[in-house]
């Protein structure tokens, strides 16, 4: 792995309420790269929560990332080169639900892979024991297959949704399976956008201490699930290494419009404010 991701991942690693934004075309990749998110997420809205987008639409949004990422520096004194910058930018795709996709070859430029577990949970297969251990067998094939597909290897975030909808395990078990394969991390997602929030579901003492378990196996947590610009004060507090949006950042709050300049913006100047100043308005 080169030193410049290796850099970008332990920035990620030792900061708090960073920024992921997830686009759908290499016009919103522009857009929110310049805006200097932590992560950008490349993912299809339309094709579900965790949607494959088109393999040539992950080339043109990574050819974006991949500008930005690495730039003309200042020249050199001694030899009047001019330097190589890494930006801190980390990639990561969206590949869909484990039940529904099958492997492939991913492209260069990508840092980090998710797979969701849709129709995993054990309430889908009472009485039936190897269909219960089924599914993480089945992530380890799907993570070899695509790493060998990719002829290198990838960080991968496990996914927990919490909406009953889309009969997944739970955190609990999701946060277990990735901290005894010492994952990337977990992300804590919606499946169906209904409204329904994470912290509709989970307590603080949960999340928190999912977050603290995280931390000590030297992983990240993400948390996503339509968060809205209201809800910050809140999940700022429980300081997860990153916050995943779409719909907050969209024209009309709608995921399956456009990424708004203006939402953007917003939302994350409201993020970078001092949580004393939110919690004052």
């Amino acid at each position: 792995m080169c030193s410049g991701m290796a850099s970008s991942w332990n920035q990620l690693l030792h900061r708090r309420n960073q920024l992921l934004v997830s686009v759908r075309n290499a016009e919103e990749a522009r857009l929110v790269v310049n805006s200097g998110v932590a992560v950008l997420d490349v993912k299809d809205p339309a094709r579900g929560a965790l949607g494959r987008a088109d393999e040539s639409v992950w080339r043109e949004i990574l050819a974006v990332a991949g500008k930005h990422r690495v730039a003309p520096g200042v020249s050199e004194k001694s030899s009047g080169r001019p330097t190589r910058v890494h930006s801190g930018l980390v990639t990561s795709l969206a590949l869909g639900e484990l039940l529904e996709v099958e492997p492939c070859a991913i492209p260069e430029g990508v840092d980090v892979l998710k797979v969701g577990l849709a129709q995993c949970g054990r309430q889908q297969c009472a009485g039936q024991r190897e269909d219960q251990e089924g599914w993480t067998r089945k992530w380890l094939q799907f993570r070899e297959q695509t790493e060998a597909l990719s002829k290198r290897s990838f960080r991968w975030m496990a996914v927990a949704y919490f909406d009953s909808a889309a009969r997944a395990p739970d955190l609990e078990e999701v946060k277990t399976f990735a901290i005894q394969q010492q994952l990337a991390g977990v992300l804590i997602d919606s499946y169906e956008k209904t409204g329904q929030t994470m912290t509709d579901v989970y307590s603080w003492e949960q999340l928190s201490a999912c977050r603290d378990e995280l931390v000590a196996a030297g992983m990240l947590l993400a948390i996503a699930g339509q968060i809205r610009e209201e809800m910050l004060p809140v999940l700022k507090k429980l300081e997860p290494h990153l916050l995943a949006v779409r719909s907050a950042v969209c024209q009309l709050r709608d995921r399956n419009r456009s990424v708004s300049p203006e939402a953007l913006e917003k939302f994350s100047a409201e993020l970078s404010l001092p949580l004393e100043a939110m919690t004052r308005q």
